[in-house]
């Protein structure tokens, strides 16, 4: 079985993940539907990106 810091080192690398998806996947039907660069879609799909890149950004840091 693998150690606890293991698993959580990798859960969290795997909800960054979703995390960055999700915000890709918002931003990319936002823009489809015809949102614009001030509505609220592309807000929503940048924050949930943003927030998955700032997880493995600090997850990378903590592994060190």
């Amino acid at each position: 079985m693998a150690p606890p810091k293991t698993v959580y080192q990798g859960s969290v690398r795997a909800l960054s993940l979703l995390f960055v998806g999700l915000g890709l996947a918002i931003l990319a039907i936002t823009l489809a539907n015809g949102g614009g660069p001030l509505s609220v879609g592309v807000f929503i799909g940048v924050a949930f990106a943003a927030v998955g890149v700032g997880r493995l950004w600090v997850s990378a840091r903590m592994s060190r």
